[in-house]
């Protein structure tokens, strides 16, 4: 082997080493900023006053056809004085214009929604992208919310019948949102006595469990 070969491969192990060291170093640094920014997206559409255990560790795992898509889901779960509040799951709405809609949305311990937050889309800029917060309040019209029944007519956007406003140009996104906040509030009424009885499926030493949801969020 060559000296310059010898030096080259040393150089490698040493970047290899340098890399190891500030990874490991930055790891915990890198899960207290994941955690923070799943609480902010939980504080958005569960008042904090609202539970006192740690909701972020507190979770269950949800596969279900009803929640949009073949993709396992998460329940973050908010408990005040060892008394269940509100449960957060991740969704998604299939039918969106530009494809899958993924969201959260809390429902409260009587079955009405607490709030809607949406992670991911494709939607159009300027006409469907109104369903995120920060371009309109639309998606706070679920907030406090029930349904009268499985079949309640009443949740579906204006132009077909419903109690919530469509965009002006772009109706199908939201015609979807409300489908599908609709689906998993039902498919939750129905199964919350048994989903709620789960184990706890988010490890407090393993931030693996909540990346889905940070990781949609950032994008």
């Amino acid at each position: 082997m060559s000296k310059n070969t010898k030096i080259l491969a040393l150089f490698a192990i040493a970047c290899t080493l340098a890399v190891s060291v500030v990874s490991e170093l930055t790891q915990d640094r890198i899960k207290a900023q994941e955690q923070q920014q799943l609480l902010n997206t939980l504080h958005n559409i569960i008042d904090p006053s609202r539970y006192d255990n740690d909701i972020a560790n507190d979770c269950i795992i949800i596969n279900a056809p009803e929640l949009g898509s073949t993709k396992d889901n998460t329940a973050y779960i908010a408990r005040k004085s060892g008394k269940i509040t509100a449960v957060a799951i991740t969704t998604s709405a299939p039918q969106g214009y530009s494809g899958n809609i993924d969201f959260i949305m809390a429902v409260n311990a009587n079955n009405t929604v607490s709030g809607v937050r949406i992670l991911k889309h494709q939607e159009t800029p300027g006409l469907g992208d109104k369903i995120e917060i920060r371009k309109s309040d639309w998606i706070n019209s679920f907030t406090g919310k029930r349904l009268l029944s499985e079949d309640d007519n009443r949740w579906a956007v204006r132009k077909d019948g419903g109690m919530f406003d469509q965009f002006t140009g772009a109706t199908i996104t939201p015609r979807a949102v409300v489908k599908a906040v609709k689906s998993t509030l039902n498919y939750f009424t129905d199964n919350k006595a048994a989903l709620l009885t789960r184990p706890n499926a988010c490890a407090k030493d393993n931030a693996a469990s909540t990346l889905a949801i940070i990781e949609a969020a950032n994008e």
